[in-house]
């Protein structure tokens, strides 16, 4: 695959210091008294005024996370996939699932908890309801009665890449001395597998349980090409510049969606599912997506699409 979140307020327990002297030997008149009761009176009255009002602007910003609280919770199962779901500098996830799905579930009324896990145990975590969902960079094609989907909400183009030094440029470059890389279970693999692809059967396949896998046997040469989704294909060009191409001609497109499991019953997809629909139509996923096309982050474990 595949397809990915302050306020200081002044302590109960503080204590203003009391380290002024007072001589109670020295008499002072009592005009003097009443005027200094009424002024130290007045100035309480102007600190408490403010404390108050502080606190109504301060708990006034922080009523969205409060209000977050009440939210009902979808636990999204994800694992790392750069550019789809991935740790960004500040430890937090980022990418595009996680952009969309944090979109989505705003307007669905949902509070998004995010759970990285190992990819293989993704099908006992979700029937054992340790996660509500998986959402990452995943497709229903060939799964489609596996799990209860949503509708699709992105369509993925698939190519390959390869060293420019490997002189192959398309897949009719591709015979039984050439091994292609793809993440094992993925379509790619499948639609391979299946020879639906114009591909020589000759070619070599090798399967790998990760994207990041794939990335490291291309770059040392296990393999002569890479075929994933071109968003995960630019970012390993761009972060080894002048090293890899991408092959102009797209070999497929794949959809993709987010599963739960077949059993499911719930408003939470319905409620998605016009959620994904809305941005859709306003170009919220388009813009999310584009955010993610320049530039290179750190990789990981890898799901499949």
């Amino acid at each position: 695959m595949g397809e990915a979140l302050f306020y200081r307020r002044i302590s109960p327990g503080y204590k203003m210091k009391s380290d002024c002297c007072f001589d109670e030997g020295r008499r002072v008149p009592g005009r003097i008294k009443r005027a200094a009761i009424v002024s130290f009176t007045l100035i309480l009255l102007v600190a408490v005024c403010v404390g108050a009002l502080t606190y109504i602007v301060r708990s006034s910003s922080s009523s969205p996370n409060e209000a977050d609280k009440d939210l009902p919770v979808l636990k999204i199962g994800v694992t790392d996939n750069d550019p789809y779901v991935y740790v960004d500098t500040t430890g937090d996830c980022a990418g595009i699932d996680i952009g969309i799905a944090r979109e989505a579930c705003k307007r669905a009324g949902i509070k998004p908890q995010f759970i990285d896990i190992s990819w293989n145990d993704r099908d006992r975590l979700l029937k054992n309801g340790d996660i509500d969902c998986l959402w990452c960079d995943y497709s229903p094609c060939y799964r489609e009665d596996k799990y209860y989907w949503t509708e699709p909400y992105l369509t993925l183009t698939v190519s390959v890449a390869a060293k420019k030094t490997s002189g192959i440029n398309s897949l009719a470059h591709l015979d039984g001395s050439k091994t292609i890389a793809v993440i094992a279970g993925s379509v790619s693999e499948r639609r391979l597998l299946a020879g639906d692809l114009d591909i020589s059967p000759d070619v070599q396949i090798k399967s790998y349980g990760s994207a990041e896998l794939c990335k490291a046997a291309l770059a040392k040469g296990y393999v002569d090409c890479w075929m994933a989704d071109v968003q995960s294909l630019d970012r390993l060009v761009a972060q080894y510049p002048g090293v890899y191409r991408v092959f102009a001609g797209n070999v497929m497109t794949v959809d993709l969606g987010v599963a739960f499991d077949d059993s499911y019953e719930g408003e939470y997809v319905k409620n998605l599912d016009t959620a994904l629909s809305d941005m859709d139509r306003d170009g919220t996923i388009e813009h999310i997506v584009d955010n993610y096309k320049a530039g290179a982050t750190t990789g990981g474990q890898g799901a499949e699409s």
